[in-house]
């Protein structure tokens, strides 16, 4: 957008200086017309300013860290890691599955 900007108001001087008329031959310089020199200084500089925009650098943000379980749990799959725990007493043992998010 920002680059838009500045060649529509480039050409916006550019159509401004190209529409002054010299009266009697006058308005040259070596055999050129100022106007043309005007346009052409114009020219130049949307050419610049387009790319001194275009050389601007950008800043890209670190990519977040690998997904993570609680020891002795699995590896993530889909974001989500699964743990068993096995609990007892004597000699009647409980097997429960849990998931939860991956940190």
């Amino acid at each position: 957008m920002k680059k838009l900007l500045v060649a529509a108001a480039a050409l916006a001087f550019a159509v401004n200086v190209n529409a002054q008329e010299s009266a009697g031959g006058y308005g040259t310089i070596g055999g050129v017309a100022t106007t043309t020199v005007a346009a052409g200084v114009v020219g130049v500089a949307v050419a610049a300013a387009i790319i001194s925009n275009n050389r601007g650098s950008s800043v890209t943000p670190p990519p977040p860290p690998p997904a993570s379980c609680n020891a002795g749990d699995g590896a993530p799959v889909n974001g989500v890691c699964t743990g068993v725990q096995v609990t007892g007493t004597g000699t009647m043992t409980a097997t429960a599955t849990y998931t939860y998010a991956a940190q």
